[in-house]
């Protein structure tokens, strides 16, 4: 069982889970759906080490798992520039980096910028072993490698360990990923409203509130921020809304499920890279 190590901050206090929550030998402590709102009690299991399995789908409908590929990294066409993700193999504190790949030298090193944290570089120790997560085109890649080298000049950068393999999966363009995002709604009445977004794809999204915020049919816009590879943008987005009704498992809330309408190939752009961005975290 391929385990995904959790942080405080990915477990959605008193909400229902949308997967297991196991301990470091696959054993289920938290099961699917349950809500858990003792916070002291996850902060004392958290440094015992939570998981959720790597295989798990947070989203029940969305079908079979797609399958996983083993391929050469030359083969995956990472090209200078790209954004990736570096995650530390910590069972109890698994830190996620966003850097840049700069290049490879075939079959020794892959060079990529040094992680920073707030503006400060992030201390990296030769030998640290790391998880590479990335995008190319759909498919999501993954590989474990090590730091060869951490140099400073002529600018911080990392040598990383050239993989022997890489995993690559083609993510679904209707994949959907957990946010938590306030959202304005403008009906076209003039009317004003707000609620929290839940889930997001580059198609559509759900949100929750006390009380409906637009009839089923009726065209809205939304308003939300995003922070897609660091970059902080704030969206208005025509909608439609496709589905209103009452969410028992939410104490009630009134759930609103909205297709996107008419997005610019920036903002689509801008959706894109977010939810592959939160999808690094979930598919590899």
């Amino acid at each position: 069982m391929s385990l995904i190590p959790l942080t405080e901050e990915e477990i959605p206090l008193g909400k229902p889970l949308p997967w297991n929550i196991v301990d470091s030998y696959g054993k289920v402590l938290f099961p699917h759906s349950k809500v858990v709102d003792n916070k002291p009690l996850l902060q004392q299991l958290l440094k015992l080490g939570l998981f959720r399995n790597a295989q798990q789908n947070s989203d029940n409908s969305a079908g079979p798992a797609p399958e996983k590929v083993v391929s050469r990294l030359e083969q995956i066409q990472l090209a200078p520039g790209d954004l990736v993700q570096l995650q530390t193999m910590s069972a109890t504190n698994a830190e996620r980096y966003q850097v840049r790949m700069i290049g490879f030298h075939a079959p020794v090193s892959l060079l990529v910028t040094a992680p920073t944290s707030q503006g400060k570089l992030v201390f990296v120790k030769e030998g640290q072993q790391l998880l590479v997560r990335g995008f190319v085109g759909k498919d999501a890649v993954a590989y474990k490698t090590r730091v060869l080298k951490s140099n400073l000049s002529p600018f911080p950068y990392l040598h990383l360990a050239y993989p022997d393999s890489v995993q690559s999966m083609r993510i679904r363009s209707s994949a959907r990923v957990s946010v938590d995002l306030v959202t304005a709604i403008n009906r076209e009445q003039g009317a004003q409203g707000s609620a929290r977004m839940t889930d997001i794809s580059v198609g559509g999204a759900r949100l929750v509130s006390p009380r409906a915020v637009a009839n089923k049919d009726e065209t809205v816009k939304v308003s939300f921020r995003i922070n897609p590879a660091g970059l902080d943008v704030y969206m208005t987005l025509n909608a439609r809304v496709r589905a209103v009704s009452t969410d028992e498992s939410l104490d009630g809330l009134i759930a609103t499920g909205i297709e996107f309408t008419d997005i610019s190939e920036q903002d689509r752009l801008y959706l894109t890279n977010m939810v592959y961005q939160n999808l690094l975290k979930d598919t590899l």
